[in-house]
């Protein structure tokens, strides 16, 4: 599908829906320009390898990120620096998972999770959701099932915050639910943060990690979708008997971070520019997510589709008759519309009639058009 994308883009302007990125248009190209001009004439260190788990300045202000904007107390100790968060969930799925080893999901869940973990020879079992989250209730059901038949999933992985791919951000009450279960069971929980600082309304968004007592909780974050994806900084909050092991394995495969990505990153913190860079980005998103969910209203008020309070994208439950990969591939090629169908977000065979809209990237400007043709096609 991307590749179909990119080739109908060399010969007419598609108006997509598809990306999953920040707007590079938000993003502060000529801050970063600055920071990089400087970080290269002051730090000798810019053209060296880091340690294996990051600067060490670096982890510190990670630490005070933590406090300030997850509400979790760490130390540099327990943070190891990966590239984005896409190298934190596949040193989890290397590290922790072994042939056969049961993994609960949301479902529908990140494709690229599902994608990185599935050469491990896990079985993927995913748990539906609704508006508020992964439905808590329905995982419990599912655990006392496999306890009956003698399985123990091995871990809980969940995007509470701005779902990739539905938008939903889980109620808190189903955060401390889900953390009951996970304690009750003694499961581990990996928590994807990706989406974390991108919310738009004023809801009590409280990450599972700062209910943590028990060192349960593994902690995915990224400040791919408020920096950018290109700088590929990501990190992980790991329970600190586990830290140990996960440096060993990260060393001889990459052996660190990309060390002017991570002194610029630490700049921007260091010198209090995460703020403001969130907030524009927050602004500018809000609006695009309101310019599509107006169009959406206006053109498909019939259809079934969340209604995201953070995150990048609307999920879309079309009529059972139609076929989400058919339609993407048609209104690519018949409208220069470019949508992700949502059944390989799914673990199972269902939600081939869904689609999934991203309006971080889309252009102001052509967002109600390209809503309307999707419309007209459908139609």
């Amino acid at each position: 599908m991307v590749s179909k994308i990119a080739e109908k883009s060399k010969v007419t302007r598609v108006i997509s829906f598809a990306a999953g990125d920040p707007d590079p248009d938000v993003i502060p190209r000529a801050l970063y320009a600055n920071l990089a001009k400087r970080v290269f004439e002051e730090e000798r260190k810019s053209v060296t390898y880091s340690p294996t788990e990051g600067i060490p300045e670096l982890r510190e202000e990670i630490t005070r990120f933590m406090g300030m904007y997850e509400g979790v107390e760490a130390s540099p100790s327990d943070i190891i620096v990966t590239v984005g968060g896409s190298q934190a969930l596949d040193l989890i799925g290397k590290l922790m998972m072994d042939p056969g080893d049961i993994v609960i999901v949301e479902n529908p869940s990140y494709v690229n999770t599902l994608l990185v973990w599935k050469p491990y020879g896990v079985r993927l079992i995913g748990i539906p959701m609704d508006e508020n989250g992964m439905d808590t209730h329905l995982l419990e059901s599912k655990l006392r099932e496999l306890k009956a038949d003698g399985k123990f999933p091995k871990l809980i992985y969940t995007i509470p915050t701005g779902q990739n791919p539905t938008g939903i951000t889980m109620s808190l009450d189903r955060r401390k639910h889900l953390y009951e279960i996970a304690s009750q069971y003694d499961l581990l929980i990996v928590e994807d943060g990706a989406y974390n600082q991108l919310v738009y309304e004023q809801v009590e968004v409280k990450s599972i990690k700062s209910m943590d007592v028990e060192g349960r909780v593994i902690f995915v974050g990224s400040f791919s979708k408020v920096l950018g994806t290109g700088l590929r900084v990501g990190w992980l909050h790991l329970p600190r008997e586990l830290v140990d092991v996960f440096k060993a394995t990260k060393g001889p495969a990459d052996m660190c971070a990309p060390v002017p990505s991570q002194l610029i990153v630490y700049r921007i913190l260091r010198e209090g520019l995460f703020k403001e860079i969130k907030e524009n980005a927050i602004k500018a998103y809000k609006e695009k997510r309101d310019l599509m969910l107006d169009a959406i209203d206006k053109y498909l008020h019939v259809i079934k589709h969340t209604h995201p309070v953070a995150g990048m994208f609307i999920f879309l439950w079309l009529p059972e008759h139609i076929d989400g990969w058919r339609l993407a591939e048609e209104v690519l090629e018949k409208k220069a519309v470019a949508t992700i169908p949502g059944a390989p977000f799914y673990t199972d065979q269902t939600g081939r009639n869904t689609l999934r809209l991203n309006f971080s990237m889309a252009p102001r400007d052509l967002i109600d058009r390209g809503v309307r043709d999707l419309s007209e096609f459908i139609k």
